[in-house]
């Protein structure tokens, strides 16, 4: 892997995207792009992250931020072709050309929400690779969230509503996505599109669950805190007790010592 060289990196960036209009040509110039510089010799256990479930460039993060912000005009200047860059680039084996197709979905000045929602619901699949379902539901819905926010509302609760529990995994972590790092003031929709699976959650999704309770507490703690324990009253499941008592912790002493209350 060669050393990310600013002033070489640009104008090599700026050789890939004079081929935006030619989609499969870009999606070629890209993936040598990517070639030369993917790290070969990293091994799992040398990172952090998780081994993906498909091959990896391991690009530096240099690379990818100048690629995206290069990438803009031409989704500004071009929308259909970029929806076309998109499904081009989501065809592709690696896991950095799938995210750079979920980063030009999500940054596409479209005036209709549908050009989106058919390709989400088209992508997303039990079995996609969990970081692609994140990459999806923050950067692939990052317009339609602002600009056409019923559109993601119903787009979220069409997944919560799948009987797929991975399925529905992908729902919660768009709803993580869409309160990550911003400043949400709705929360008695996240509370209503969320309350059917916290009071009967499925083993492989308690720790988005966790997450995303975790979110609720530190954005609104007394709204959360009343939540749970409405939720928790309307519950069967034991699962639904364990959930809340890990979150204890993350309350205020006043709202944990009442909603200890409530589990008891």
């Amino acid at each position: 892997m060669p050393a990310v060289n600013p002033s070489r990196l640009q104008p090599q960036i700026e050789e890939v995207l004079k081929y935006f209009d030619n989609p499969v040509i870009f999606h070629k110039r890209l993936s040598d792009l990517f070639s030369l510089y993917a790290n070969r010799t990293l091994q799992f256990g040398q990172s952090s992250e998780p081994a993906p479930l498909i091959p990896s460039y391991h690009l530096p993060l240099p690379l990818i931020r100048q690629l995206q912000m290069a990438v803009r005009p031409y989704l500004e200047r071009d929308p259909q072709t970029a929806l076309k860059a998109a499904d081009e680039l989501w065809n592709d084996s690696f896991f950095e050309v799938k995210q750079f197709a979920t980063v030009i979905l999500g940054n596409i000045p479209v005036e209709e929400p549908d050009p989106i929602i058919i390709r989400l619901e088209n992508w997303v699949s039990p079995e996609l690779d969990e970081r692609l379902k994140s990459e999806l539901m923050s950067n692939g819905i990052l317009r339609l969230q602002e600009n056409f926010p019923s559109t993601w509302e119903r787009f979220i609760q069409s997944l919560l509503d799948q009987k797929d529990p991975k399925l529905i995994g992908v729902g919660i972590q768009g709803l993580i996505e869409g309160l990550n790092g911003k400043k949400y003031e709705n929360f008695p929709l996240i509370f209503r599109l969320v309350s059917p699976v916290i009071q009967n959650p499925h083993s492989v999704n308690m720790e988005k669950l966790e997450d995303l309770i975790r979110i609720l507490i530190e954005q609104s703690p007394t709204e959360t805190a009343f939540f749970l324990k409405q939720t928790f009253s309307l519950s069967q499941s034991k699962e639904t007790k364990r959930l809340i008592k890990r979150c204890l912790p993350l309350l205020t002493e006043k709202d944990r010592q009442e909603l200890k209350l409530s589990l008891e």
